[in-house]
């Protein structure tokens, strides 16, 4: 996991799958310190705002998104194919918006 967190980092890790992968790690570990506490919460906002956006997209638009972020398909593939230009840039912006207001956890200096 990054120490530090950009949206596209945070993009990539829930439409491959990984959020639901460290929420299951998360559930199953006995390990309980500050930075677990710190992650753990963070983890789990993402996996929740995350999914509340996911479900209100059609299978063709979540499927972009994984093409995206998976496979690093751009945009443009798929302007005029799943949905408009204008309506699929409208959704970026929101989906920025919503990944930019997640709180990050606090930067680690490890020795």
């Amino acid at each position: 996991m990054p120490t530090t967190w950009t949206n596209r980092e945070i993009l990539q890790y829930y439409f491959r799958g990984m959020i639901d992968l460290k929420t299951k790690y998360l559930d199953n570990s006995e390990i309980n310190n500050e930075y677990r506490r710190e992650n753990e919460t963070f983890i789990r906002a993402v996996k929740t705002t995350l999914d509340d956006f996911s479900s209100q997209l059609t299978p063709e638009l979540r499927a972009m998104y994984v093409s995206k972020y998976k496979e690093n398909k751009p945009f443009i593939e798929f302007y005029n194919v799943v949905a408009p230009t204008s309506y699929i840039m409208a959704l970026n912006k929101q989906l920025n918006q919503l990944v930019n207001k997640i709180e990050r956890p606090k930067e680690r200096l490890y020795a």
